[in-house]
């Protein structure tokens, strides 16, 4: 007969938990964890150097939070416990799927991705250690060329291309190259430069730039304007559920990208409708524009109150890939609508920042998200 988990006798407690447990009963459990939580989160150097006084970090550090992330959810109207915070997100969110590098490395996901039958950008190139790799992806058309006749490819091609790490995040490192006159220009966010192509150890992805559908596209034409959607598998469920989902508009100060940490703007979606609510900047970047937005500060479109295009449809899709990827318990996505309005999947993301879903309420105030959070550990 198989053992039991109760019938297996306990792991001694090594001299580091014996330490933790003395040190919670000495000044209390509660301020044990507010105490390591101001610890863990004033090592990080962003948090340090965040432009907030400090009398503010440690009233957000003691809670478990960002100090940007306390500025965002308000804690003078609402409750910290309904929220989850970046130590919990840090030190336990990291855990609950059995290996994120499956999702950190954008090759191997956009390999698992082509071959279970979900559309993806053009992977143009991949350079690195040296070589440039042309059309990975396509049989008939790869190869290894030199720096030069890429960059003539590139001219001759003329599209916009975008430029990403193979392993990346937060849209660092991410931009756009264009052809003006003749000649490569790079573009990141209003400044652009002439561009030569360099090939360093590090590999990076070169993918042909999606245009977006047009609903998207004239609210702000010059970013991708991802959806992120927040797919969570309870243990014990037959299947995932959409916990939330929030959209991206990119700005002049992020185009290409969306990144809502680096300037970009968020509205959380009506799950049951694909309604917008009102937009957010970043507190820490978006001091262009503070507080709530009904219109893009850049273009001034309206966004609160309209419903996006085939909802339906990229809902769907988001569970489907949800249903198809292994050892999948807990995900971010960052999904596109091309110009057919078909949703095409940029990223996923195993321990996603929940900043842009939690903008309009906190997670553990959904009994569904709460739950998935206790049976995971992580509340």
């Amino acid at each position: 007969m198989q053992a039991s988990y109760s019938a297996m006798p306990a792991r001694p407690l090594t001299p580091r938990v014996r330490v933790k447990q003395l040190a919670a009963r000495l000044i209390g459990s509660r301020a044990y964890a507010s105490a390591r939580s101001i610890y863990h989160l004033a090592q990080n150097a962003e948090e340090r150097d965040a432009k907030f006084a400090l009398a503010d970090k440690l009233a957000a550090w003691r809670h478990g939070f960002a100090v940007d992330s306390a500025m965002l959810y308000d804690f003078s109207r609402n409750d910290p416990r309904d929220y989850v915070g970046e130590y919990l997100r840090l030190h336990r969110c990291s855990r609950i799927n059995p290996s994120n590098d499956f999702y950190n490395h954008k090759l191997m996901w956009r390999s698992f991705m082509l071959s279970a039958g979900f559309a993806q950008a053009e992977t143009v190139a991949v350079l690195g250690d040296g070589q440039v790799l042309i059309f990975p992806f396509d049989p008939s058309r790869r190869r290894y060329v030199s720096v030069a006749d890429f960059e003539r490819l590139l001219v001759e091609d003329g599209g916009g291309m975008i430029f990403k790490p193979e392993r990346g995040e937060r849209g660092q490192g991410v931009f756009l190259v264009e052809v003006q006159g003749g000649g490569l220009v790079r573009r990141r966010g209003a400044q652009s430069e002439p561009f030569r192509v360099s090939v360093g150890t590090r590999l990076t992805v070169v993918e042909r730039r999606l245009l977006p559908h047009e609903f998207w596209r004239e609210i702000f034409p010059h970013a991708a304007n991802t959806i992120r959607a927040l797919t969570l598998w309870t243990p014990g469920d037959p299947e995932p559920f959409l916990a939330r989902a929030a959209q991206r508009f990119g700005t002049v100060d992020t185009m290409p990208t969306d990144n809502f940490s680096g300037g970009a703007i968020c509205a959380a979606i009506d799950l049951e409708t694909g309604r917008l609510g009102t937009s957010l900047m970043h507190p820490a970047k978006g001091h262009r524009a503070p507080g709530l937005l009904t219109h893009h500060p850049d273009t001034g479109r309206q966004i609160a109150g309209l419903t996006l295009p085939f909802w339906d449809r990229l809902r769907d899709t988001v569970l489907r890939a949800a249903k198809s990827v292994p050892g999948n318990r807990y995900i971010g996505w960052d999904v596109f609508v091309d110009a057919s309005g078909a949703p095409v999947i940029v990223e996923a993301n195993g321990n996603p920042g929940l900043q842009m879903v939690q903008v309009d309420r906190g997670l553990l105030t959904d009994p569904a998200i709460r739950r998935f959070y206790e049976k995971t550990g992580v509340v």
